[in-house]
C-alpha cells in the first residue's frame, strides 16, 4: 500500500471503479453466466480464457494467471505505476487527490523534469549539427529515423555549453545540479557534466528524461561512457534503458531481451527486434526484474561469451531468485567472444540473432551447469559439494512449482531422495499465520478454505460472531484469518477486489490474492453454511485444545480452582456439541 496516498482515497478509487466498464473501454467484453469473458490482453489467445467477475471486481486469466483489480489493470494494460494508475481512475471519477505527501513531492520534483527536458530538447538540436556525432552514428550504422525514436542527442566537446543554455532558460544552478547536469570545479566553476559525447536520455514510462548515458566519440574522452548520477528522480537500479521505447511499439510482450549496452538496443531495434532494454552500466537487480515481470512472463538475458559475461549472468540469476514465481522463465543467451548484440546483428542480420534466441539457455540449466563445473558428480564428495552450494540459492526461491522442480533435479543430481533434498533446502521462514497459504491447491484445509471464501464473498464476514475464537485457536493461518475479519468488521461495503488492495505489495497479499481465484467447488446456495460449518469447526476445536493444555497442566503443576471449573465447564461444553 503506498505511503503517499490516503488508503481511504484509494480504496475509494477502487470501489467507486466498475471493472467490466473500464477494461471494456479497452477489451470488449462478452457476457458469459455471470461474468465477461475476452481474448486475454496480456498474452495471445484464440479462445477466451480472460474473465471479469462484476460482484468480485476482480480479474483473471486462466490461460497466463494475470489477475486483479482496477488498479492492476491500469497498470498492466497500460503500462503504468501505481501512482499514475490511480491518478488516471481518479481523473476518470473526476476526483482530486487529496492534498498531502504525494502533491508536495510531485510538485517538488516538477522543475527538475522540466530541466531534464530542455537538456535533452537541447542535445537532440545539437546533433543536428554536430558532424561527428553524425559521423559516428553513420559508422555505426544508426539511422535517422533510430536516432529520432531514441530522441539521441550531443554534447559539445566544450566546458559549459549545456550550462549556460539552462541558466537563459531561466533554470536555477541548485536545479542543472541537483539533476547531474553539472558539476563544480576547485575552483568552485560550474561545468558540464557530459561534453564530446552522444546522449541517450534515459526515459520513463511517460516519456519523461529522468538521466542520461552519454558515449565518448573519441579515444582522448574518458571514460567510455558515463551515466548521470543518482538523483532525487533518478535511481539507477530500478531503471531500464529503452523501456519506454518498446512500450511505445507494442502492448503486448511475448518476452523482453535484456542487454547490457545501450547501442545493442538501439542496433537491434533498428533490426526489427524491438522487445530490448538494457541495465544503465549496473548489474541486474530484483528491482528491475520485478518491473519486467509485471510485463511480460519470459525474460532473456543476452551477454557476451567471455569470463564478464559469465559473471554478470550469474548475477542476474541471483538477482532472480527471489522474484521468480510460478509461471516466469528466465533463459540466457551467450554470444561468441569478441561479439555483441549489435555488432552481431550488424555484421550476420537479424535472422543470425533470432537463432541464439532460440537456442536459450533455460535458468535450470545455467544452474546447474555453473554449480558443477570443477564438480566431479560420479563421487559422493562431488555430489556433497554440489548440494552445499545449491542449498543457500534454491533457498530463495518462493515456494511454488518451479522450485520442487529445482529440487526434484538437485535430487537427482546428488543421488538423494526428494524428501531429504527438502529437508536440506528448507521452506522460506513466513511466519506462521501464512504458511498454510502456501499449501497445495489439494491441501484445502478448514481455515484455508474458510479464509478463501471470506476473500471470495466478504459478506460472510457478518456470520463471525465470536472473534475470540482467532486467539484462542493455534493452527496455521488463523492469524491470517483473523486479520481479514478484523479489517471486514471495521471496513464496510467490501468487494474482493477493494480487500486485497488493503494487502498490495505484502507478502500475505500475493496469498490472499491465489485464495481469490481459487475454484472452491462449492455451488453459491451453499457457501453461507460451508462458511458456518467453518466457524463451528474452529469453535470445536478452540474447546478441544484449551481442554488439552489444561490437561497438560493439571499433570505436572496442577489446576487452580478457577481453571478446575474451567476445565469442567468446557468438558460439558464439549460433550454438548457432539
Amino acid at each position: 500500500m503506498s505511503n503517499r496516498i490516503p488508503e481511504s482515497f484509494i480504496q475509494d478509487v477502487v470501489l467507486r471503479t466498475d471493472i467490466v466498464q473500464l477494461i471494456d473501454g479497452y477489451v470488449p467484453l462478452k457476457k458469459a453466466g455471470r461474468n465477461f469473458v475476452a481474448c486475454c490482453p496480456f498474452h495471445t489467445e484464440k479462445t477466451p480464457s480472460f474473465s471479469v467477475n462484476s460482484q468480485k471486481q476482480f480479474y483473471h486469466c486462466f490461460g497466463c494467471g494475470a489477475s486483479g483489480n482496477v488498479i492492476s489493470f491500469v497498470m498492466e494494460y497500460a503500462h503504468k505505476t501505481f501512482l499514475e494508475a490511480i491518478e488516471m481512475l481518479a481523473a476518470r471519477l473526476g476526483l482530486s487527490i487529496p492534498q498531502g505527501e504525494y502533491n508536495a513531492k510531485q510538485a517538488k520534483h516538477t522543475p527538475l523534469y522540466d530541466v531534464l527536458r530542455a537538456a535533452m530538447d537541447f542535445y537532440r538540436r545539437e546533433l543536428e549539427q554536430d558532424t561527428t556525432a553524425l559521423a559516428y552514428l553513420e559508422k555505426r550504422g544508426i539511422d535517422a529515423q533510430t536516432a529520432q525514436r531514441f530522441a539521441l542527442g550531443a554534447a559539445a566537446l566544450q566546458w559549459d555549453r549545456l550550462y549556460h543554455h539552462l541558466l537563459q532558460k531561466k533554470f536555477s544552478p541548485e536545479s542543472i545540479a541537483a539533476v547531474g547536469l553539472s558539476a563544480r570545479s576547485d575552483n568552485g566553476r560550474e561545468y558540464d557534466r557530459f561534453r564530446g559525447r552522444l546522449m541517450f536520455p534515459i526515459r520513463d514510462r511517460r516519456g519523461r528524461p529522468l538521466g542520461f548515458g552519454g558515449r565518448s566519440m573519441s579515444a582522448d574522452v574518458e571514460p567510455k561512457y558515463l551515466n548521470s548520477p543518482e538523483t532525487p528522480v533518478f535511481h539507477k537500479g530500478g531503471e531500464l534503458y529503452g523501456l519506454y521505447e518498446v512500450e511505445q511499439v507494442t502492448r503486448t510482450l511475448e518476452y523482453l531481451i535484456i542487454v547490457e549496452g545501450y547501442m545493442d538496443v538501439i542496433a537491434l531495434s533498428q533490426h526489427g527486434i524491438v522487445n530490448v532494454v538494457a541495465t544503465l552500466g549496473t548489474a541486474t537487480t530484483s528491482e528491475h526484474l520485478q518491473r519486467v515481470f509485471r510485463l511480460t512472463s519470459k525474460v532473456i538475458f543476452c551477454f557476451d561469451g567471455d569470463n564478464a559475461g559469465q559473471k554478470a549472468a550469474w548475477r542476474a540469476l541471483e538477482a532472480a531468485l527471489a522474484v521468480l514465481s510460478d509461471g516466469c522463465e528466465l533463459k540466457f543467451i551467450f554470444l561468441p567472444q569478441e561479439e555483441d548484440p549489435d555488432s552481431l546483428v550488424r555484421s550476420q542480420g537479424k535472422d543470425a540473432f533470432n537463432a541464439y534466441l532460440e537456442d536459450a539457455l533455460p535458468l535450470s540449466q545455467f544452474f546447474f551447469n555453473q554449480l558443477s563445473q570443477n564438480l566431479n558428480l560420479e563421487t559422493p564428495d562431488g555430489r556433497a559439494r554440489l548440494a552445499s552450494l545449491a542449498r543457500p540459492l534454491l533457498e530463495k526461491l518462493p515456494i511454488g512449482v518451479f522450485r520442487t522442480l529445482m529440487l526434484d533435479e538437485l535430487a537427482k543430481k546428488t543421488h538423494l531422495s526428494v524428501s531429504s533434498v527438502q529437508k536440506i533446502v528448507p521452506e522460506h521462514v513466513v511466519p506462521s499465520s501464512y504458511k498454510m497459504v502456501e499449501t497445495s491447491i489439494a491441501r484445502k484445509t478448514p481455515v484455508r478454505l474458510g479464509l478463501a471464501l471470506l476473500i471470495q464473498h466478504p459478506h460472510l464476514v457478518q456470520f463471525v460472531e465470536n472473534k475470540n475464537i482467532f486467539k484462542e485457536v493455534v493452527v496455521a493461518g488463523i492469524e491470517l484469518f483473523g486479520s481479514v475479519v478484523d479489517y471486514l468488521q471495521t471496513h464496510s461495503g467490501q468487494t474482493t477486489a477493494s480487500l486485497l488492495e488493503h494487502w498490495r505489495d505484502q507478502t500475505e497479499g500475493r496469498y490472499l490474492e491465489r485464495l481469490a481465484v481459487e475454484d472452491l467447488m462449492i455451488p453459491e446456495v451453499g457457501v453461507q453454511a460451508e462458511f458456518k460449518g467453518i466457524l463451528l469447526y474452529l469453535h470445536k476445536l478452540a474447546i478441544e485444545q484449551t481442554i488439552e493444555t489444561l490437561w497438560q497442566k493439571a499433570s505436572h503443576v496442577g489446576l487452580s480452582a478457577e481453571e478446575k471449573i474451567q476445565w469442567q465447564a468446557l468438558i460439558q461444553q464439549q460433550k454438548n456439541n457432539e
